[in-house]
């Protein structure tokens, strides 16, 4: 504490010391001083000149030591509007700005997303990139921007930290290219309000006393302000008010800050039923999560055209089935739009009769959230005893005992996942949870073995072979002019469908806690962020088949082993289907033996006959057929998308409808 007192004691020390910053940055004492001595200050917006320093300074020294005039050429036009945004940051404007066209955004989104592989460092990068993403109406991902920002400022914070020299270094050439006034201003600043109310952490002699006081005077107030509105925006109100409390710890009276909290308040007044002014219940007992936008994101090329791909899809269909084949069809549209979507379906080559097996398909997209159940890591099968003759046919991984049911399970896991986790420690992740978290962390699991996947055959998470072509029942992506949110004050501001369950802790938090385990940079692996685990997401809460495991003489209780079988899940819903299936280490279907009763026009019942034609499409479905109509489809909707429109959902709910 002592030596930044004597260290920024007077004017003139403070602006030696920012001079011999400056040094440090390689910046010519004499441009310094034409920066000083200009009469015009730009106090909020950099110049052209300072945001091409900033560029400068990420490139070699001996380049960024050359004169103005002999560095490289200027940079591009959308490149150099994304270095200004970040370099214009400031804790005195309000984001997102107002009046800036939604494909503005898009396209300042984009650039810096590219840019983000450049600089993975930035806590500034974070920001912007988190308020395109509110301003496009995509909170979640806002939210999970910002905890990247935090994650940063974390390690700038600690020097013991993993990513402190990298995010200091980013840091560092980010106020390089600030103009000088502003840092010059901000030193002042700090001087005139003396130091006696600074923490330690402002502080600390591992940091450089700019960074320190441009953390703490722009960017963590920012950083607190976008992620606490974007959990508020996404009804994660437990999380949103923990980080509503830490920043008015630091920021007492921010009126920002206090906004959104009048807005959490005013949102849990909505559902208590009660006035906004009575006691918050305990904060633990707030809900912490809600619905996002379920779309293909205007940024993702990685989503095949799969009617162009058919060729290839039924090259995987025909590994797991003779008889089947995928074709384009026309589906009724679940989310209130008149026009039919054309989507795949499956159908049959030849006639197939009553109890016939048609597909037998194994997946190693598995998850089991029971952490002593006897079950092939791989498949999901059910362990044999050990000691029985069928033991002899397990294998036990060499490396970190993990137990396969057979050599195929051992030899295909070894090269499609297994090397990214073996050693790792992620057993205990997602496991043993309460009943009312088993869909969830199973859902979570089936995350983490699809991005150790992706980390294992080095491919995008997307483009794993096991997701690729399954659809995720996405909403339309509305048109660049429309409005998405008629303010940013509730998560019932939102103009468009909300589709997908979101909540901090498993769309954010625990992948990138995941990765971390798997030692990934979850920084330098852009491909890693939060828009891939909500693609991800979809795609499993539309396929995923779960049973429950039954094992270890303890009651059965809630979904605890899931998988996704991509080849089984291109066949679409109905409520009255002409197959049934079975998940037990394979995923099989067979044709119906008695098809399902039900009563229709003039109460009449209808019961299709058993056994399947040529050319007839396959009908799975992903809920119990005998549950009324309304039961049918609130169970099926998160699978769906929207309501089921199956010929029998269509006519009992019309029925019900006219008995009202």
């Amino acid at each position: 504490m002592e030596e930044y007192r004597a260290s920024i004691a007077n004017v003139d020390t403070a602006l030696n010391r920012l001079n011999q910053t400056l040094a440090s940055y390689k910046i010519f004492a004499a441009e310094s001083q034409k920066n000083k001595s200009r009469d015009s200050v730009q106090r909020d917006t950099p110049t052209e000149e300072n945001s091409q320093d900033l560029g400068a300074a990420k490139r070699p020294a001996s380049a960024a030591t050359l004169p103005r005039n002999q560095r490289t050429p200027s940079l591009p036009p959308r490149r150099k509007e994304v270095v200004d945004g970040v370099l214009a940051l400031r804790s005195s404007k309000s984001y997102p700005e107002k009046n800036v066209p939604r494909a503005n955004c898009l396209e300042r989104l984009e650039e810096a997303l590219d840019y983000v592989v450049e600089d993975p460092y930035s806590l500034p990068l974070y920001l912007f990139i988190a308020i395109q993403y509110l301003a496009l109406g995509y909170p979640d991902l806002a939210a999970g921007s910002a905890y990247k920002a935090l994650l940063l400022a974390d390690a700038l914070d600690d020097d013991s930290e993993e990513f402190h020299e990298e995010a200091s270094s980013s840091l560092k050439f980010t106020i390089q290219g600030q103009a000088l006034e502003e840092r010059i201003k901000i030193i002042r600043n700090a001087m005139d309000a003396g130091l006696e109310n600074a923490s330690d952490a402002d502080l600390d002699p591992a940091l450089d006393v700019e960074i320190a006081l441009w953390l703490k005077t722009h960017y963590r107030l920012i950083m607190y302000r976008l992620l606490t509105r974007s959990l508020l925006l996404c009804n994660c109100l437990r999380t949103a008010y923990a980080y509503i409390q830490q920043g008015l710890d630091l920021y007492f009276g921010d009126s920002h800050i206090l906004e959104v909290k009048d807005d959490l308040y005013a949102e849990v007044a909505k559902l208590r039923e009660t006035a906004t002014m009575e006691p918050l219940p305990n904060p633990n007992d707030l809900p912490d999560g809600g619905l996002v936008r379920r779309e293909i994101y205007p940024w993702n090329d990685r989503e095949p055209d799969r009617i162009a791909e058919l060729e290839h899809i039924n090259m995987l269909m025909n590994d797991v089935s003779d008889k089947l084949e995928v074709r384009a069809v026309d589906l009724p549209p679940l989310t209130g739009d008149a026009s039919p979507v054309t989507q795949l379906g499956v159908f049959a080559k030849a006639d197939i009769a009553p109890g016939e097996v048609i597909l037998d398909e194994k997946s190693l997209l598995t998850a089991n959230n029971k952490l002593q159940d006897a079950l092939c890591d791989a498949c999901s099968a059910d362990l044999p005893e050990v000691g029985s003759k069928e033991w002899a046919e397990a294998v036990v991984c060499a490396e970190c005992d993990v137990v396969f049911c057979s050599d195929w399970c051992f030899e295909n896991a070894r090269d499609s996942y297994h090397p990214a986790l073996c050693g790792k420690d992620v057993d205990a992740i997602s496991k043993d949870v309460r009943p009312t978290e088993a869909a969830d962390s199973l859902y979570s699991l089936l995350l983490l073995r699809a991005l150790a996947m992706a980390e294992t055959q080095e491919w995008h998470p997307l483009e794993i072979l096991d997701v690729k072509y399954i659809w995720g029942d996405f909403t339309p992506t509305p048109p660049a002019h429309a409005p998405t949110y008629r303010d940013f004050k509730s998560p019932d501001s939102c103009l468009t469908p909300r589709m997908l369950p979101f909540s901090f802790e498993y769309n954010i938090r625990l992948p990138f806690h995941m990765l971390e385990k798997m030692d990934v940079d979850i920084f330098a692996n852009p491909q890693y962020d939060v828009w891939v685990f909500n693609t991800l997401y979809a795609k499993f809460r539309g396929t995923a088949s779960a049973r429950l495991s039954g094992l270890g003489g303890r009651a059965i209780r809630g979904p605890e082993v899931s998988a996704v079988h991509p080849m089984w899940c291109l066949a679409n819903h109905s409520c009255d289907p002409n197959v049934s299936w079975e998940w037990g280490g394979a995923m099989k279907f067979w044709a119906k033996t008695e098809r399902a009763a039900w009563r229709g026009r003039d109460g009449r019942q209808v019961k299709v006959q058993a056994g399947i034609k040529k050319d007839e499409e396959i009908l799975n479905h992903y809920c119990d057929i005998d549950l009324p109509v309304k039961e049918r489809r609130e169970w099926a909707r998160g699978a769906l998308g929207g309501d089921c429109q199956c010929p029998r959902c269509l006519y009992e709910a019309a029925e019900e409808i006219s008995r009202r």
